[in-house]
C-alpha cells in the first residue's frame, strides 16, 4: 500500500512539473497572432503593436513538410510571404505557420 502511494505521489509531481513547463512556454501562435523571432530559431507570440512583431499568422496547416511549406502556404493563402515550422527545414510533415509581414 505504501509503495502505491509513493508511485501515485511521483506521478502527481511529474504531472505538475509538466503543466508548469507548458504554461511557462506560452501559447502556440494561431491565426491573427503576431510573432517575433525567439531564441534558437523559434517564434514567440507578441502584441501586434510591439516593434518586434515581424509577421502576422494568416493560416496554420498540419502535416506539411517544412521544406515545401512556402509553396504550400502561398497556394492556400496567396498573401503569404513567409512560413515557419518548429521542425526546421526537414522533410518530415509538421505544423506550419503561414505568415505575412506585419
Amino acid at each position: 500500500m505504501l509503495r502505491a502511494r509513493v508511485v501515485l505521489a511521483a506521478v502527481a509531481v511529474v504531472l505538475v512539473v509538466v503543466g508548469v513547463l507548458l504554461v511557462r512556454g506560452g501559447r502556440s501562435p494561431g491565426v491573427g497572432d503576431c510573432v517575433a523571432a525567439g531564441p534558437d530559431q523559434t517564434v514567440v507570440v507578441v502584441d501586434c503593436g510591439d516593434p518586434a512583431a515581424a509577421f502576422r499568422v494568416i493560416g496554420v496547416l498540419d502535416d506539411v513538410p517544412p521544406l515545401q511549406s512556402q509553396p504550400v502556404c502561398a497556394g492556400v493563402f496567396p498573401r503569404s510571404t513567409a512560413s515557419y515550422s518548429a521542425g526546421g527545414l526537414s522533410a518530415t510533415p509538421d505544423e506550419v505557420l503561414c505568415l505575412v509581414a506585419a
